[in-house]
């Protein structure tokens, strides 16, 4: 991205909400790890015991989401 164009000005200006959605999904996935249970779309609270597979999707979606969105504020730290 250019310096002058609008999608870097719009990243720019916003960029803490990135930070924010990144420890939030962080602290999510960390509160499911250590619990053993978590909130997967359409199927309510899952535990891992119960459904391994859509409790392991689930908190590494999460995990890699959360790293995502840190990595994005830092590069749009100026």
């Amino acid at each position: 991205m250019d310096n002058g164009s609008y999608w870097r000005g719009y990243f720019m200006a916003r960029h803490h909400v990135f930070l924010v959605l990144g420890m939030v999904l962080e602290v999510g996935a960390l509160i499911s790890t250590l619990t053993g249970r978590t909130f997967v779309r359409y199927q309510g609270i899952v535990s891992r015991a119960k459904d391994p597979k859509a409790f392991q999707d689930n908190v590494v979606f999460y995990y890699l989401f959360g790293f995502f969105f840190v990595v994005l504020y830092f590069c749009t730290f100026d």
